[in-house]
């Protein structure tokens, strides 16, 4: 099985660095709009068997996209809530500039592992991991027997799960930066659970 995951479009909270979780619910941006669908003519080719997304209208409105410019059938957009992007607290929403004095900021961007969430009431990125290595298992499941999964989330959520999936610790997942808008990133899975990245954020220009 190969899944295919992807990275939503530019939003509106993207543009103006603002923070982007999973309690603030923006739209894509017309470029967002532009390069989710240039990500779908990357793709056009790829017989999708099932599609899995957050909730989240960005992530929704970015599988949406990438499914219509395809030239096979495509399946049903399944909406999972386990592939909601992590919850930021009492950041959500608000711009990253304003934010650079709090406490955990800068566990939050460079220490991982050592993010105290609960003190803004967010979520942790070893929350993330657990939810989201449980949403991919959900999905291996649900997709049995099936050759190409495309999976529609966001970039905290994906760089958290798809790194830990390729053996990154936990305190290193963002030493490169997090995936880029309306990139795919994809992994091979085998009977056993066992993943084998194959491409990593692949944005088409």
């Amino acid at each position: 099985m190969r899944l295919y995951f992807v990275r939503h479009g530019e939003t509106i909270n993207n543009k103006k660095h603002v923070f982007n979780g999973g309690s603030v619910d923006p739209v894509l941006t017309e470029e967002g709009q532009q390069e989710a669908r240039r990500l779908g003519n990357y793709l056009s080719e790829i017989k999708f068997d099932a599609c899995f997304s957050s909730p989240l209208k960005r992530a929704y409105e970015t599988a949406q996209a990438v499914l219509e410019e395809n030239v096979m059938s495509t399946p049903e957009i399944k909406v999972m809530q386990d592939l909601t992007e992590m919850n930021l607290g009492d950041w959500d929403g608000k711009a990253i500039a304003e934010l650079h004095d709090e406490e955990q900021i800068k566990n939050y961007f460079e220490e991982p592992a050592y993010f105290d969430a609960a003190t803004i009431h967010a979520e942790s990125y070893r929350e993330v991991q657990q939810r989201g290595n449980q949403a991919v298992k959900k999905i291996c499941q649900l997709s049995a027997g099936q050759e190409n999964i495309l999976i529609a989330s966001h970039g905290l959520f994906l760089n958290t799960v798809l790194k830990t999936l390729a053996g990154v610790p936990l305190n290193e997942i963002r030493r490169d930066g997090l995936l880029p808008t309306s990139s795919v990133t994809i992994f091979d899975v085998n009977d056993r659970c066992d993943f084998q990245l194959v491409e990593w954020g692949i944005k088409p220009e």
